[in-house]
């Protein structure tokens, strides 16, 4: 009897290692998703760019650039611009992640073109270009960042490589499912589907070094009334939305094993009592 009552407390602990291992398991491993993304622009940053004689523009396909890298021309612009409302929507194609909490969204072969048009007496004198390309959402530091170049009229592009363009003025994910994603279905053979989306919680700020950068390159001076203007707007909000997979969840070996000592407990528990 003693023996019967130690087993089933064997059991007992067991089963409870067991139910404790598996969830120990941090959530599945989603592979990366895909999604959509918008940037507004606000009414100031609509403002800023108008005061500057700056229009925003976008391309259906990757132009063929002199220097500009790590794009595909003749690719379809994962970025597009609506003058209308002042939005740029981007697809995203890859995503990062720390467990179930999205770290980053990337949209590769997006690209937004920024120009001034100098004109003089009704003649168009030349354009000066700013390029922003692979825009890169990082939620955790809640800023954009994207491949920055700059050109005047057609010629080659001078590359600053990646930078931070824009920083939200309060930190964190707001909205939807906060950047986490969540299980929405798991398939008979074991796949997870789940979803995230949200906002960054604040503003958007421009970084000093990019406007520096920016206004240079539109030849607008650092300092000034529009240069101030240009630094000091809100740049918009932004949202995103995303869908994801994950494999089938896979025990780890320590589970296996108390799996195994729990069926032998089971087996020796019948063999006692058939002997009994």
């Amino acid at each position: 009897m003693k023996q019967a009552l130690k087993l089933k407390g064997f059991l007992a602990t067991a089963a409870f290692l067991v139910s404790s291992a598996a969830s120990a398991v941090s959530g599945y491993a989603w592979n990366a998703g895909t999604g959509t993304g918008n940037l507004v622009f606000s009414p100031d940053a609509l403002s800023a760019l108008k005061t500057s004689g700056s229009s925003v523009l976008t391309t259906s396909t990757i132009p063929s650039l002199t220097n500009l890298t790590g794009l595909t021309v003749g690719a379809i612009n994962a970025a597009s611009y609506t003058k209308a409302n002042g939005t740029v929507s981007l697809t995203f194609n890859d995503a990062t992640g720390v467990g179930d909490t999205l770290t980053t969204l990337q949209a590769a072969n997006s690209l937004v073109n920024i120009r001034r048009t100098l004109v003089e007496d009704g003649v168009v004198l030349g354009t000066l270009n700013v390029y922003m390309a692979n825009f890169n959402v990082n939620l955790t530091n809640s800023t954009i960042f994207a491949d920055l170049y700059t050109s005047t009229d057609a010629g080659a592009l001078v590359s600053f490589g990646k930078r931070a363009i824009f920083t939200a003025d309060v930190p964190g994910v707001v909205g939807g499912t906060g950047g986490n994603i969540v299980l929405d279905s798991v398939s008979a053979n074991g796949v997870a589907n789940g979803h995230a989306s949200g906002s960054l919680a604040g503003n958007l700020r421009i970084n000093t070094a990019a406007a520096d950068i920016i206004l240079t390159a539109l030849d607008l001076g650092t300092t000034g009334p529009v240069a101030d203007l240009v630094r000091n707007a809100n740049w918009g909000a932004t949202s995103a939305s995303g869908v994801f997979t994950a494999p089938a969840l896979v025990p780890e070996p320590s589970t296996y094993a108390l799996m195994g000592l729990g069926l032998c407990g089971i087996g020796l528990l019948n063999r006692r009592r058939h002997q009994a």
